[in-house]
């Protein structure tokens, strides 16, 4: 009885947080991209970002009032399943100071604590975001130079590209930059990533900051920043990822603090460094269903953790780095997202996510441990109901995603 309490008592709390674990690949993920590079003794930044980013004021202020969007720039359409925005290129352009002057608002530059003005060169708005990269002045320029999108994009997916001049005191000084704008509402299923790439040196450097910039976000030419915030984002990806963090705890309770735990461990990391690194350059197939399948295989491995956790089978260095394979690929697709394969600083991008991951695994394997010595210590007999309960309780979760997960391939 004691162990069917416990088992819905974790199933409770698992199940409460079995959405985060759809979070490998954010199809929902909005990037914006913002490049520095030297322009005399001043300096040009480049910004690519979804539109919606800059009407975020006026987006939050409607929804706190209920009231509609209060901009000439933007109007309501009807549709079958109740309405959108779309963005009025008509009144763009008979309005473009005002617009202009929404742009170069829309975020706030800094040096040394002191404001820069920032005043607009070029713009262009595009119907959705464009395919082409956004990593050089080169680039930039020629996406800013054609014609804005001709017919009234639908505000939710259009976006801006926009160049603005800084004239900082210090060119070649680090600057800041935040969101000039309250954060955007932004529904489930949609991120929002920053890219930033300081070209100014002999050799560019970028790094990814997640979110609306609501904290500045420094942007120098210093590579140790790039690893430093590499290193995080694996750590968060890991610790944030509850199929890959019940994957690490079926580790950890099915091997136990002995030493054949840091062979297993290694052989994990082994096989998900490998897919990582091979995936995120480009050995990945097209095919529609491919991460779908990933996602139900991930789930699967999860399952045969816990199982073989449960009956004390989990023996087999092979086989754990085969697991390890299949997660790597999970990796390497959020690594696509908030890193771009045309990255200028991507070998040390790569291992410093690669690094990350291994210390927020580390973590979860510790706290594992931890948790495992202390109830011991405090009632050996209970430790073995909760670690089959636990068990049990993952076993439970990863079934449903299996099943979950699955119906998408045939959907």
């Amino acid at each position: 009885m004691r162990i069917f309490v416990n088992v819905v008592l974790i199933l409770t709390v698992l199940l409460a947080h079995a959405g985060l674990a759809r979070a490998h690949f954010a199809q929902g993920t909005k990037v914006r991209t913002i490049l520095i590079v030297p322009h005399g003794e001043t300096l040009t930044a480049y910004v690519r970002a979804p539109l919606p980013l800059v009407f975020s004021d006026l987006v939050t202020s409607a929804q706190a009032s209920s009231q509609p969007l209060d901009t000439p720039f933007l109007y309501f359409e009807e549709t079958g399943t109740g309405g959108r925005y779309r963005v009025s290129m008509g009144a763009v352009a008979a309005n473009e100071s005002a617009f202009r002057e929404r742009l170069e608002r829309a975020l706030s530059w800094s040096q040394n604590g002191k404001e820069i003005t920032a005043r607009l060169v070029a713009m262009r708005v595009h119907a959705r975001m464009p395919a082409g990269s956004f990593d050089s002045r080169e680039a930039a320029e020629a996406a800013i130079a054609g014609a804005s999108s001709g017919l009234d994009p639908v505000f939710g997916e259009a976006y801006v590209d926009f160049a603005v001049s800084l004239s900082p005191p210090d060119a070649a000084g680090s600057v800041a930059v935040r969101s000039a704008y309250p954060p955007l509402p932004v529904p489930e299923g949609v991120t929002i990533d920053n890219h930033i790439i300081d070209a100014r040196g002999d050799t560019p450097v970028s790094y990814t900051r997640p979110g609306q910039l609501e904290q500045p976000a420094v942007i120098d030419t210093s590579l140790w920043r790039t690893v430093g915030e590499f290193a995080w984002q694996g750590v968060l990806h890991i610790v944030e990822g509850l199929d890959h963090v019940f994957l690490v705890i079926c580790l950890a309770l099915g091997i136990g603090a002995r030493g054949r735990l840091l062979w297993i461990v290694t052989a994990f990391t082994l096989g998900h460094s490998v897919t990582l690194i091979a995936t995120f350059l480009g050995a990945v197939p097209s095919w529609a269903w491919f991460i779908s399948a990933v996602e139900a295989g991930i789930a699967a491995t999860v399952l045969y953790a816990a199982v073989a956790a449960l009956l004390g089978r989990m023996d087999s260095i092979l086989l754990i780095a085969g697991v390890g394979l299949l997660h790597g690929l999970g990796f390497s697709f959020v690594l696509g997202d908030i890193l771009g394969r045309d990255a200028p600083n991507l070998v040390p991008a790569l291992a410093a996510f690669n690094v990350g991951i291994e210390i927020g695994q580390l973590m979860i394997i510790a706290a594992t441990l931890l948790a495992v010595a202390v109830i011991t210590r405090l009632s050996a007999p209970l430790t073995p109901v909760l670690r089959a309960a636990t068990l049990i309780g993952i076993a439970v979760v990863s079934a449903w995603w299996v099943v979950e997960r699955s119906a998408t391939l045939v959907a």
